[in-house]
């Protein structure tokens, strides 16, 4: 653990120079800092920031650990670099690993249970209302729309209410993919104006798994996608296996940036692994 830790800290504190952040001159604690002991909650305390600060505090890992509220409003301020970190991140990873498609699709993030729905202050909304086909069930809070490499890398993240369509993430997700691409999707982004668009313009061919009276159906093309596909159950399983069994945050925003933290400490984790 303390070796991804440390790997995070140095690669953060690179980007972080490249996209010309300067912490403030009073501070500290710089803001690469803050992002590893945020990387590190995520890693090893399912999200809890406090236990993060006492572990780092107890093994000495930084010269200066700030107080829990001081701490949560330092991670607040620096939330708008954390999807440039991601992108920059994701430039290095292909750098060091070879990558031959991607895979795009949805999992869910309840704030809390279906019987709590109508009360909850977190998010309010019935927007947030959203539905698993795959287990015929409800659940209330946000859709996490991954795009993953084959090797498990996680390099584009949309968060959207829960009831927003899946195909509503292949409209707006960049998918600042390298030309000739191919993006593994299952038959919930079913859209053939979108394909045919991505194909002329951007280069990137969308294998998709169709429905049996699709138009398009081509049973070798079909096991292809399956196939293809597989790799996000690992992705996922990854992801919920940090996940704690309840993600606790006082606001929407925090619980964002929690997400954000599991994500990040995954890819971590992963870039760890071969350096």
């Amino acid at each position: 653990m303390n070796w991804t830790v440390l790997v995070a800290f140095c690669i953060i504190d690179d980007l972080l120079k490249t996209l010309g952040h300067k912490d403030d001159p009073q501070s500290k604690t710089p803001a690469s800092v803050v992002l590893t002991l945020w990387i590190l909650a995520a890693l090893a305390f399912a999200g809890k920031h406090k236990h993060a600060l006492i572990y780092a505090k107890e093994q000495g890992l930084f010269s200066y650990i700030p107080s829990p509220s001081r701490f949560s409003r330092r991670l607040h301020s620096l939330a708008h670099w954390i999807p440039l970190l991601l992108s920059l991140s994701k430039t290095l990873w292909e750098q060091l690993s070879s990558v031959e498609h991607y895979i795009l699709d949805t999992l869910p993030l309840p704030v809390c249970e279906n019987i709590r729905a109508p009360r909850c202050c977190l998010a309010p909304a019935r927007v947030y209302r959203g539905y698993i086909p795959s287990k015929r069930s409800y659940f209330h809070g946000l859709k996490l729309h991954l795009v993953c490499t084959d090797n498990q890398w996680i390099s584009e993240v949309l968060l959207t209410p829960g009831a927003t369509a899946d195909v509503e993430g292949l409209y707006r997700l960049p998918l600042d993919l390298p030309q000739g691409s191919e993006l593994y999707v299952d038959r919930g982004y079913t859209d053939y104006q979108a394909e045919d668009d991505l194909a002329m313009a951007e280069g990137i061919r969308l294998r998709t798994i169709r429905k049996g009276n699709s138009k398009r159906y081509h049973p070798p093309g079909q096991f292809i996608a399956t196939v293809g596909r597989k790799i996000i159950e690992s992705v996922g399983a990854a992801l919920t296996e940090l996940f704690p069994k309840r993600i606790h945050a006082t606001t929407l925003q925090g619980f964002v940036l929690k997400v954000w933290g599991f994500i990040f400490a995954h890819n971590f984790r992963r870039l760890a692994s071969i350096l």
